[in-house]
């Protein structure tokens, strides 16, 4: 649909919309754009009038007008917005840096949506003067690329915000020697100490420097070990709570000094902290510590219940603190998405917040344990979050079309990503799991995860293939994503339930069985070869180089235990070894149950040392 647009700014932005139906000229629709109290859309008298309160609502409105009115509808909408502040969070820390063209790709989808906000979670991925190692060969962030990434964000009314951390969640920085004397235990800062808070002053610094905006993510989550290493040797027993007060404070002193408006997750002051089960109630003595110049972010997205975030939210009023929530668009089990689960959590934390009145709804794209999963792949998670935003929580055709004119293909193909996450053939949100990674690396020799899968699991695999083969063909500009999904159900349709089948058929000394079980060994190779290729190409589509060696190791590894496991059980048919040891092994439950088997493969394991090996791996 083409518009005629006067704002010469507003007609360039549009102009990199063409890919939504959105076009500009002279020829166009007249659209009027008049700054109001409330969004609207409305078309009357040949003229589309747009309302808007930000200046992102301009092109959700050419993209609502445009799928009506392609649609023969009468583009027409009214609504006000149900958060004051609809942010997306890109985890850049997990070995995915995304390339400056990606950011500025999903900046121009999130525009169309109505997000008015972007995060870019930087752990380590960002350039700290005086810090050398601080970002070191990890393809971080400097001030130009914000500078070019923040150009785009705000032609489209996007802030584009940092997403940093404070306290702990620093694991890469603890193997440089050179940070040594940062750390009290694991990856928690030693607070309290002076050479601390100079390295905290120039992330803040930085940051304050290299984004335009003054809102920051102190992050602070997570740090439950705090004061139990180093700290406690150099000055004995402090409850967590004390430690964790003095340390916030010293940090807003900072972001005070740098003018910056703070937000951290709520996550250690509403449990940990006080060494209670989060959930607890929490008394109004340890919400007095909190110190109120710190915006609180209550994060959950692990319950499809409206009544448990309500309940929640409640708990959480104690503080005085002014309260955010962060839901989940989910991406961090593996190669791939989970947006059916996201669906349910997300309508029922939305209904929550919005009844309870809360005004910053962040969706976290999180990316725990290499960053396999692209956040394009969560596209439908995201529009739900949007259209909810604006009152709309149907999934209907409605939702259907909205999303075609977003990502280009139907909805109904696009939900395939979600398939090797799928190990039955249910419709149940609450099967949530992380099988595409854990069954492409359970080693077949070994076999820790076997206990939990049945035997026939390929076969559903099978079927995924297929339906993924046929979704492909309409994916268009997304074909490199179901090209990677694809890739890994062909070799899980043969890897799910190896070692279920080969167990069974050596402890019968089934020699026809296992002779067919090795021929189809032989061939799992060139399949995880082509899926290394697929997935290596959605990496150099997406992301900056540096992070991607993890996914050489770990396919490398992959391969070689194949070869290990076709050149043992060759020798044993040969007659050449007398056994495969590993086989003989007897298998324990994987989770803790002894000999009594869980059998059920809907299990949340997202590390990649826990589920290929028991042995030493550090």
């Amino acid at each position: 649909m083409r518009f005629h647009i006067t704002d010469a700014s507003i007609a360039s932005a549009a102009a990199g919309l063409a890919q939504f139906g959105i076009e500009t000229g002279g020829d166009g629709i007249p659209t009027a754009l008049v700054p109001a109290g409330e969004f609207s859309v409305r078309l009357e008298g040949g003229v589309l009038t747009v309302r808007y309160q930000k200046r992102v609502q301009i092109f959700l409105a050419l993209k609502l007008a445009a799928d009506s009115l392609g649609a023969g509808g009468t583009a027409e909408f009214s609504a006000s917005p149900a958060f004051r502040n609809l942010t997306y969070m890109l985890d850049c820390s997990r070995n995915a840096v995304a390339t400056c063209e990606t950011v500025e790709e999903l900046i121009r989808h999130l525009a169309v949506m109505g997000y008015d906000s972007l995060g870019l979670y930087m752990e380590d991925t960002f350039t700290v003067p005086g810090y050398p190692y601080f970002g070191y060969l990890r393809d971080a962030y400097t001030k130009e690329d914000i500078a070019r990434m923040e150009k785009v964000a705000s032609a489209y009314g996007i802030e584009l915000v940092p997403y940093i951390q404070t306290l702990a969640h620093f694991n890469t920085l603890t193997r440089h020697y050179a940070m040594d004397g940062l750390f009290d235990t694991g990856d928690i800062l030693m607070t309290g100490e002076e050479r601390t808070y100079e390295f905290l002053d120039a992330l803040l610094k930085t940051v304050s420097e290299y984004f335009t905006t003054r809102s920051v993510h102190l992050g602070m989550d997570e740090a439950y070990m705090l004061g139990r290493g180093k700290y406690l040797d150099k000055n004995g027993y402090k409850p967590r709570i004390e430690i964790m007060q003095a340390h916030l404070e010293r940090v807003l002193s900072i972001c005070k000094k740098y003018g910056l408006q703070p937000m951290m997750w709520s996550d250690m002051f509403f449990s940990q902290v006080m060494e209670a089960q989060y959930g607890a109630e929490i008394s109004e003595e340890i919400a007095s510590r909190v110190p109120s110049g710190v915006e609180l972010i209550y994060w959950d997205y692990y319950h499809t219940s409206e009544e448990h975030y309500t309940e929640m939210i409640a708990k959480h009023r104690v503080f005085r603190n002014p309260l955010g929530f962060a839901a989940g668009a989910w991406k961090w089990l593996g190669y791939t998405p989970d947006n059916r689960y996201s669906f349910a959590s997300n309508e029922a934390s939305a209904r929550a917040c919005i009844k309870a009145g809360i005004p910053r709804y962040i969706v976290t794209g999180w990316g725990d344990n290499g960053g396999e999963c692209s956040p394009f792949a969560t596209l439908p998670a995201l529009l739900h979050c949007a259209r909810m935003n604006y009152g709309d929580f149907s999934l209907g055709e409605d939702f259907g079309r909205s999303f075609q004119s977003l990502a280009g293909m139907p909805l109904a193909d696009f939900m395939t990503i979600d398939l090797c996450n799928r190990v039955t053939e249910s419709e149940d949100a609450e099967e949530k799991n992380s099988a595409n990674k854990f069954l492409l690396f359970n080693d077949v020799l070994l076999g820790t995860l076997d206990t939990t899968v049945y035997e026939g699991l390929g076969d559903l695999y099978f079927r995924h293939a297929y339906a993924l083969q046929r979704a492909k063909k309409s994916a268009g500009r997304f074909s490199y994503l179901f090209e990677t999904q694809l890739c890994l159900a062909r070799v899980l349709a043969s890897k799910a339930d190896m070692g279920i089948r080969l167990r069974k058929a050596y402890a019968a000394r089934d020699t026809a069985a296992l002779q067919k079980l090795l021929d189809e060994l032989k061939q799992l190779p060139a399949r995880i070869e082509k899926l290394y290729r697929a997935m290596r190409a959605q990496w150099e589509h997406e992301n900056r180089p540096n992070g991607f060696d993890v996914q050489d190791i770990r396919f490398g590894a992959l391969k070689q235990r194949i070869f290990a496991a076709i050149a043992k059980l060759s020798a044993f048919l040969e007659g050449t070894a007398p056994a495969v040891p590993e086989l003989e092994a007897k298998l324990l439950d994987f989770m803790g149950h002894g000999d009594d088997f869980e059998l059920d493969p809907d299990q949340c394991e997202w590390r990649w040392r826990r589920m290929t090996s028991v042995n030493v791996n550090e």
